[in-house]
C-alpha cells in the first residue's frame, strides 16, 4: 500500500508524529510494533510525567470538581478530594493519542500492530519500502522512532535456595518509580530522601554530585562489584560532599509494593534508601532499520548497537527523506536530550518539514498540468 508517510514506532515520539501528520491530513501508515517491541520500550518505565508544564493529574481533578457542582454531587466531590495522586505515564499519553487518532482521524492513519523487519529504498530518490509479516508498505517519506533501552543493574538475589543473577528484580521498583533513570526527568523526586546512584563510570560520579548539589539527597554510589572508573577530581569532590562509595555486589532489594526501603550488598550491609538512580548507560539503540538504509550514526568509537542516529535540526538523517525522532537520535554539536517534550517537539518538526515538501511538490505538479511552468 502507498502512503505519504510511514512512521515506525509506537512510543511518545512515534505517537506525536502520527497525531501531527493526521492533523496535517497526510495519508499515514503507522507501524506500532507488537507486544514484543512494546516490552523493550523505555517508555515502559516512565510511570509519572510530572516535569512537564500541563501534564499533571491536578488539572483533571480541578476540572472534575468544577463540573460536579451542586448539592447532589457533594458526595462525589468528597470522594474525589480524598483520592491519592493519579500519576500520568507515557503509556497514558500514548493511549490517549491513539484514541484521538482513531476517533478523529481514522481516514488518514492506518495503524499496523506489526513489526517492520526490513526497510529499503527503491532507487536513489524513490519511495521507501517497509516489509514484515503481512506488511508491505511504500511512501516517499519515513520517520523512525524505534527508541532505546537502558542498561539495568544485575542483582544477584538468592531465590528458592539458588542465586539468580538477573535485572528482573529491578522491574517492580522501576514500575513504581523507586528506580530512576533520568536526572532531568526525575531528579526532583529525590528531594528530602536518601538516594543511591548505581554505576561505576564518570557519569555516575557526576550524577551523585548533582543530586547532592541540587537536592542534598544522594547518600552513596553503589558500583555493584565494579571498580570505580571516574576521575580523581570527581572522587575528591565526592569525599568533600560526604558521598560514600560501596563496591560490593547488590544481592537484594527490600521494599513492599515497589516502594524501595533498602539495598542489600553481598557483605550483608543494608543501605537504607528510598530511590536508586541508575547510571549504567544504554543497553542498546534500536537503530537497525536506520542502518539498513545506511543512515549516518553518531558516537564514533562506540559499539554500533549503542550509537544514536545523527539528525539535522529538523530531524532528517543523512538519507534524504528519512527522518528519525525521539531517544534514538542525536543532533550534531548538541547533548542527547531524552525528554518527552523534546521527542514531541522534534516529531512535530519532522512532520511539518515533510508536509512542506509534499505540498511544494503538489503545487509544482498543479502548475505543470496547467502549463504555467
Amino acid at each position: 500500500m502507498s502512503y505519504d508517510l510511514i512512521i515506525i514506532g509506537g512510543g511518545i515520539a512515534g505517537s506525536a508524529a502520527a497525531l501531527r501528520a493526521a492533523q496535517n491530513h497526510l495519508k499515514v501508515a503507522w507501524v506500532l510494533g507488537d507486544k514484543t517491541t512494546a516490552k523493550r520500550s523505555r517508555g515502559l518505565w516512565v510511570a509519572n510525567i510530572d516535569n512537564m508544564v500541563g501534564i499533571h493529574d491536578g488539572i483533571v481533578k480541578e476540572k472534575l470538581l468544577k463540573a460536579l457542582k451542586g448539592e447532589r454531587f457533594q458526595e462525589a466531590r468528597e470522594v474525589l478530594q480524598q483520592l491519592p495522586p493519579q500519576p500520568i505515564s507515557t503509556r497514558d499519553l500514548i493511549r490517549n493519542t491513539q484514541q484521538r487518532i482513531q476517533e478523529e482521524f481514522s481516514d488518514f492513519v492506518d495503524e499496523y500492530g506489526k513489526v517492520a523487519d526490513s526497510v529499503e529504498r527503491e532507487g536513489e530518490n524513490g519511495p521507501f519500502r517497509v516489509r514484515g509479516k503481512d506488511l508491505d508498505l511504500s511512501a516517499p517519506f519515513m520517520i523512525l522512532a524505534t527508541g532505546v533501552m537502558d542498561r539495568q543493574p544485575i542483582v544477584r538475589k538468592t531465590h528458592k535456595g539458588e542465586e539468580v543473577a538477573q535485572p528482573n528484580w529491578v522491574y517492580p521498583f522501576a514500575n513504581r518509580e523507586s528506580f530512576l533513570y533520568c536526572l532531568r526527568c526525575e531528579g526532583h523526586l529525590t528531594s528530602g530522601s536518601k538516594t543511591a546512584v548505581i554505576g561505576h563510570g564518570e557519569s555516575a560520579a557526576q550524577l551523585a554530585m548533582m543530586l547532592h548539589e541540587r537536592y542534598e539527597s544522594v547518600c552513596c554510589v553503589l558500583t555493584n562489584g565494579e571498580a570505580p572508573a571516574w576521575k580523581p577530581e570527581s572522587q575528591r569532590l565526592l569525599d568533600q560532599y560526604g558521598v560514600g562509595v560501596h563496591r560490593q555486589a547488590i544481592v537484594d532489594l527490600q521494599g513492599r509494593a515497589g516502594d524501595l526501603h533498602a539495598i542489600v550488598l553481598e557483605d550483608g550491609k543494608e543501605v537504607p534508601v528510598s530511590f536508586a538512580l541508575v547510571s549504567l548507560g544504554l543497553y542498546r539503540v534500536y537503530n537497525e532499520l536506520a542502518c539498513q538504509l545506511n543512515a549516518e550514526l553518531a558516537d564514533p568509537g562506540q559499539p554500533e548497537d549503542e550509537r544514536h542516529v545523527l539528525i539535522s535540526h529538523k530531524g532528517e538523517t543523512s538519507v534524504p527523506g528519512l527522518f528519525s525522532v525521539g531517544d534514538m537520535t542525536k543532533r550534531q554539536g548538541e547533548p542527547v536530550m531524552k525528554q518527552v517534550y523534546t521527542a514531541q517537539e522534534y516529531a512535530v518538526r519532522a512532520v511539518d518539514t515533510i508536509d512542506s515538501r509534499l505540498r511544494a511538490a503538489r503545487r509544482s505538479a498543479v502548475l505543470a498540468e496547467s502549463g504555467q511552468v
